[in-house]
């Protein structure tokens, strides 16, 4: 194998433990009929913090220094950020008016969504596409890593118990995740992602907040489906045009090349 395969090989592994964590430890924070999204409101995801640490860890010890934790670049980088800052303002309006959140409920979901941007993001954008893109081709690595990102949320069903919502989640994470990893690339930096992921999860969360809870039906992922489509199937469609050539995605494999392309 060559060090390029085992740097990906590593990175996976390091990803599946951290997936593992993410997952145990809200199982014992879970009692009675305490929800996910109740846990969210009432207390620190535990699961989410141990399991950034844990890739903290690990990426010291194996001594990945291009995980993208520099400043954005090159000069108006902020430029390719508009359509997720469309989103965000529209979504915080929606919050702002509906959302039945107390002040305490806020600062906690603000606490856990910052915890599952900086997690999240560290494991794939970080660490699973640091060992994608030297082992494999563009594309390849460009949707291998999306489509991870998108299939782990399928283990929600895990803490939900909710199979078909857990599948409509992971496509719109496919979706949104490809577009995380687009403007990832485009900027060379993972920072402007971490803190797009956070306030995304963070105004979903509370303009949710502001619905009633919907009663089981048999049929109920569909509409799911096709709002969740009609909210990331743009971001998806605008993640390709942002990486739709050579020349706007140069240097994708490497964090410290110059990249003359806007």
């Amino acid at each position: 194998m060559t060090a390029a395969g085992r740097r990906l090989a590593l990175a996976a592994a390091i990803v599946a433990a951290w997936l593992a964590i993410t997952l145990g430890v809200p199982r014992f924070q879970l009692t009675g009929e305490m929800s996910l999204q109740e846990l969210v409101t009432r207390d620190v995801a535990w699961g989410v913090a141990a399991a950034a640490l844990f890739l903290i860890v690990a990426v010291r010890l194996a001594g990945w220094r291009d995980l993208g934790f520099r400043a954005p670049r090159p000069r108006g980088w902020w430029r390719l950020l508009w359509m997720p800052a469309l989103y965000l303002a529209g979504l915080a309006f929606l919050g702002g008016t509906t959302g039945r959140l107390e002040p305490f409920a806020v600062v906690m979901v603000l606490i856990n969504t910052a915890l599952v941007g900086f997690s999240e993001e560290l494991a794939f954008r970080g660490i699973l596409w640091g060992g994608a893109r030297r082992a494999l081709a563009f594309w390849p690595g460009f949707l291998l890593v999306s489509a991870l990102f998108g299939s782990v949320h399928v283990l929600n069903a895990v803490l939900t118990g909710e199979l078909a919502a857990a599948g409509v989640q992971a496509l719109n994470a496919f979706m949104s995740g490809a577009a995380y990893l687009a403007i990832r690339i485009r900027t060379r930096s993972i920072i402007p992602i971490m803190a797009i992921h956070a306030l995304w999860d963070f105004t979903v969360f509370l303009a949710g907040s502001g619905s009633a809870p919907a009663a089981p039906e048999a049929g109920l992922w569909k509409t799911q489906l096709l709002f969740g489509q009609m909210l990331t199937g743009p971001l998806f469609l605008y993640s390709l045009w942002l990486v739709r050539n050579e020349r706007v995605r140069a240097g994708w494999r490497d964090d410290g090349a110059a990249n003359p392309a806007q």
